[in-house]
């Protein structure tokens, strides 16, 4: 089935789906707005195509109704017919959606073979890099990114320095995490969730 992963909190719902139809599949089933589909008729890439539709039959999976979503000049999604805040994360193969209560909404998706040593002083801190050969988890690198990409979406702020501005304070390895974000003087503390699945790493704020 390839509503893979469906979990339900009080403050958050989090929603997987593995993408193994082909483009018609979606197609077929996803009803769209003339809006919509006007925006949909604009995509060129199938895989693209792929992921937008399959967002969408995935909100309606947990919803039960179809979505309306529109876009902050950010690109930040905002699901307009339901209160809660929504957050999307797409890879390859797998599309996952956030429905969170609070605000600071946020969800990434990376697969786990994805090689980010050669980048990975670029967006961790020293003491992560320290905390990253202490603990010595599996993927942790990109765990570390999946939690920075994930706060960075609930923040919706331009130009973040992800060494110095997203900090990950702890890792748990039960699935569970700590993070911090620092702007303009002021400190954000980020409680956040990670799990593994598929070959892709998940990570989402609560």
């Amino acid at each position: 089935m390839p509503l893979i992963y469906n979990q339900y909190e009080h403050t958050y719902r989090v929603a997987l789906w593995a993408l193994t139809e082909p483009l018609s599949y979606f197609e077929e089933k996803v009803q769209l707005s003339q809006t919509e589909k006007k925006t949909y008729q604009q995509i060129s890439n199938e895989g693209r195509k792929k992921e937008w539709l399959a967002v969408r039959l995935l909100l309606w999976e947990t919803l039960g109704f179809w979505p309306s979503i529109v876009y902050a000049e950010s690109g930040k999604p905002i699901l307009q017919n339901h209160s809660r805040h929504l957050s999307i994360s797409h890879a390859k193969t797998m599309v996952g959606i956030l429905l969170c209560t609070n605000p600071y909404a946020g969800i990434d998706i990376e697969p786990t073979k994805r090689n980010i040593e050669k980048v990975a002083k670029r967006f961790l801190s020293e003491q992560e890099l320290a905390d990253i050969e202490t603990a010595k988890l599996p993927n942790s690198q990109i765990l570390y990114w999946c939690a920075k990409e994930a706060i960075f979406k609930a923040v919706n702020e331009n130009n973040i320095s992800f060494s110095k501005q997203i900090i990950v304070n702890e890792v748990m390895p039960k699935g569970e995490a700590m993070a911090t974000f620092h702007s303009s003087g002021k400190t954000r503390h980020f409680a956040l969730k990670h799990i593994e699945l598929n070959d892709h790493l998940i990570v989402w704020t609560t």
